[in-house]
């Protein structure tokens, strides 16, 4: 069936409201925010290891990583059984959550240390490269779906060199 505009929309103001709530909650007293370690833009205040930081950081977890992991895992699984019956392999469908996991994996791991104990000792520039990965999570997307759909991808052939791919050469280099 067909994404309807109503439900596009709807299913837009939702991710909209729902990154505002984490947003906010920081300016409200939920959490803290403080200068990344190169002061380059802000992130969570990893020296607060208070209840309050610890509270927020684990509903941001489950909220903003475990519960959209579990998510795509199901979504993905569900097209791979489809692909896998149709016979049609078109995606590679556990890409999208690896990107996640790759890329917000270690920005988690290193919050998750900083609840439980001080993380001061590791190198500002250390502290600094899970939270560059974690930003580059857009583009890595955005790449992997344009180079996972075959249509985007005689685009950008098409884009780069000037020439229109036709369906059957775009499916022999699919197989």
């Amino acid at each position: 069936s067909k994404l309807q505009w109503s439900t596009a929309i709807s299913m837009t103001v939702f991710a909209w409201l729902f990154a505002a709530f984490w947003s906010v909650m920081p300016l409200l007293g939920w959490g803290e925010y403080d200068y990344e370690p190169l002061r380059t833009c802000c992130t969570l205040d990893y020296s607060k290891g208070d209840r309050n930081y610890i509270t927020f950081l684990f509903a941001l977890s489950i909220f903003n990583f475990m519960i959209p992991g579990f998510i795509m895992l199901t979504a993905y699984q569900s097209i791979h059984q489809k692909f896998k019956k149709s016979g049609h392999h078109k995606f590679n469908t556990g890409l999208p959550l690896k990107t996640l996991v790759i890329c917000w994996g270690p920005y988690c791991l290193l919050c998750f240390y900083a609840a439980v104990e001080n993380v001061m000792f590791i190198s500002p520039k250390y502290r600094m490269i899970p939270a560059v990965i974690a930003k580059t999570v857009p583009t890595v997307d955005a790449f992997v779906y344009a180079l996972g759909n075959e249509n985007y991808r005689g685009g950008i052939w098409q884009f780069l060199t000037g020439q229109k791919i036709e369906k059957a050469e775009v499916d022999n280099k699919t197989k």
